[in-house]
């Protein structure tokens, strides 16, 4: 009787834990640079344009594209450094990036998908304009953040365009929408995003990358705690200085308590905006 109990266990045991793991959550694609890094050139792109998604049943897999357009390109560090992204001469400013996944947010190649960079840019006297960057994706990874909007990025290889010299032979494109977004992390259902904010990085010489956290809801509202206790500060050394000046005026003979107006703070009015027009993927 132990023997066949031991047979039976040996037997079914593979079985209930392949039945286990098809009752789970669906498979989710994983990002494939978490922390980010920092390189350059780095080409950002405005909070415009969408993110879709569109499955097909039938087929199993979807067509996953994004149109927005690029408002700078960083050529280093410094603010020096950043120079604007403009129409071309045919008013053209936009990126598309169009791929095929599978229901497990695996890359399929199929013709046509890819990477298109309009626009124009002018980089040390140089101007550069029309089709400034094409490239083919090699790697895909994604990840939901609770419901929230999420996040997707890619690797790929730059196959073309007037930057291409300029930028290098491979790139890192991260898009996180930033409303309205639908995704829960399944690649096997549609879904869409709003407002797409991204990130074209070169990756040429990273020998050793330097991760630069994404920008988070903590480091936040750290960073305006923070400035608001520099602010309190800055108020108390103050009233304390005016204290202590009254107070010695009033301490001789004679003089008259004078008081110190606050200084006065001025703000700035709106930047002015720019309308650009924007090509849509075909």
């Amino acid at each position: 009787m132990h023997r066949m109990r031991n047979q039976f266990r040996r037997r079914l045991f593979p079985l209930f834990l392949l039945a286990l793991g098809s009752f789970g959550v669906p498979l989710r694609a994983e990002l494939i640079r978490p922390h980010g890094f920092r390189a350059y050139p780095n080409i950002a792109g405005e909070l415009a344009g969408e993110q879709t998604y569109r499955y097909d049943e039938r087929l199993q897999r979807g067509v996953f594209r994004v149109t927005n357009a690029p408002h700078v390109i960083a050529l280093g560090p410094s603010q020096g450094a950043m120079v604007d992204v403009l129409p071309d001469v045919d008013g053209t400013l936009n990126e598309t990036l169009q791929i095929t996944l599978d229901s497990r947010g695996r890359l399929i190649h199929q013709p046509g998908d890819g990477f298109e960079l309009w626009g124009s840019v002018t980089i040390g006297g140089k101007i550069y304009k029309g089709l400034l960057l094409t490239a083919r994706p090699t790697a895909f990874g994604a990840q939901a953040r609770g419901g929230a909007a999420g996040v997707f990025d890619l690797s790929l290889k730059v196959t073309g365009g007037e930057l291409e010299g300029v930028f290098g032979p491979e790139a890192y494109f991260r898009i996180t929408p930033q409303g309205d977004s639908t995704f829960q992390g399944d690649f096997g259902e549609s879904f869409a995003g709003g407002r797409p904010q991204t990130s074209l990085r070169a990756t040429r010489g990273e020998a050793n990358p330097v991760p630069v956290p994404e920008p988070t809801f903590l480091v936040f509202l750290g960073t305006c705690g923070g400035g608001l206790l520099i602010r309190r500060g800055i108020r108390r050394r103050r009233a304390r200085r005016r204290q202590a000046a009254l107070a010695a005026s009033v301490s001789r003979p004679g003089a008259t308590p004078t008081t110190c107006q606050a200084p006065r703070s001025r703000s700035a009015g709106r930047a002015p905006s720019s309308a650009r027009a924007t090509r849509r993927f075909p």
